[in-house]
């Protein structure tokens, strides 16, 4: 029997064993890499913050000085500087020539030595509108830094208006907004109007609705061009709300301030045929009437 001599074996160290002892696996790596970047982000957002902290801290008496003096200025130019203190009063004498004596230029004197900053003029035009109605436009601007002007516009003088009363005719001259602005004169270049009332009619107050006034201006106007005849007057019944033409041959045409113009003029022109307005006698042309088989022209020969 033969000896066998047992072969020394050596320690055998894994390869296993060897990767735990020379590095980290990968996962622990990155893990590692994000928990440092981590640190380094919140680091920089302290340091943001507390220096955002400081900034505030340092900026906040700045803005509270800064708004201190701006509060200062502007209370300095609106209650104790002069310089937007209103100093002159001017009119833009454009559209109308404005005296001293001019009642609206008088009124706005009363605002000098005021702040013109302080003057809200879209009231102020309001208020002046509503007194002086004889004013188709009253506005009121400012110049800065001490001048108010005012810039007005009358309504056209628009007709000869004549009221007939109590046996009475009294004459005076309305615009074209219904208001009486001259009293016993008249004005040739303008149309006549009668007007039938029962109160006494007043200087400086409406003497009709402006609608109206401009249904019978139109309806003078409107007659001459169509039929080419003259008009000589209109006379207006308020009550009715009717007006009667008075042409050159002395024959009247009733219009309903209702209706149209036109639509009631038209109304005649179609008729012409029958009715003879230049050479047949009449006394009157009624337009008023619609009836329900048409409208209807109704006349009465003299």
């Amino acid at each position: 029997m033969g000896l066998f001599k047992r072969k020394k074996i050596g320690k055998t160290i894994s390869s296993k064993g060897r990767y735990r002892q020379t590095a980290l696996p990968t996962q622990k790596r990155r893990e590692a890499k994000r928990n440092k970047i981590q640190k380094n982000t919140e680091k920089k957002v302290l340091k943001t913050k507390q220096a955002q902290k400081q900034f505030k801290k340092t900026i906040r008496p700045i803005i509270i000085i800064a708004a201190g003096l701006i509060i200062y200025v502007i209370s300095h130019l609106l209650f104790i500087s002069e310089v937007f203190t209103i100093t002159k009063i001017e009119y833009d004498s454009s559209n109308i020539e404005v005296i001293d004596e001019n009642p609206i230029l008088n009124y706005l004197q009363n605002f000098k030595g005021e702040n013109i900053l302080l003057i809200n003029t879209d009231d102020e035009e309001i208020y002046l509108k509503q007194t002086y109605p004889e004013y188709k436009k009253i506005e009121v601007k400012k110049s800065l830094p001490h001048t108010l002007i005012l810039e007005l516009s009358p309504y056209d003088l628009a007709a000869n208006l004549i009221q007939q009363a109590e046996g009475v005719n009294k004459k005076f001259i309305i615009s074209e907004n219904g208001l009486l602005t001259e009293e016993n004169t008249q004005d040739p270049s303008l149309p006549y109007i009668y007007i039938k009332t029962e109160d006494m009619l007043i200087l400086g107050k409406m003497a009709m609705e402006e609608n109206s006034l401009a249904f019978i201006l139109e309806a003078i106007t409107d007659f001459q061009n169509k039929f080419g005849m003259q008009v000589l007057d209109a006379t207006y019944y308020r009550t009715a709300r009717e007006v009667h033409l008075r042409t050159e041959r002395y024959f009247d045409v009733w219009l309903d301030t209702q209706i149209e113009v036109d639509e009631q003029l038209n109304k005649l022109k179609q008729a012409l045929p029958k009715i003879n307005i230049y050479e047949d006698p009449l006394s009157y042309i009624d337009l008023r009437i619609s009836g329900q088989s048409g409208d209807k022209v109704i006349y009465m020969p003299k």
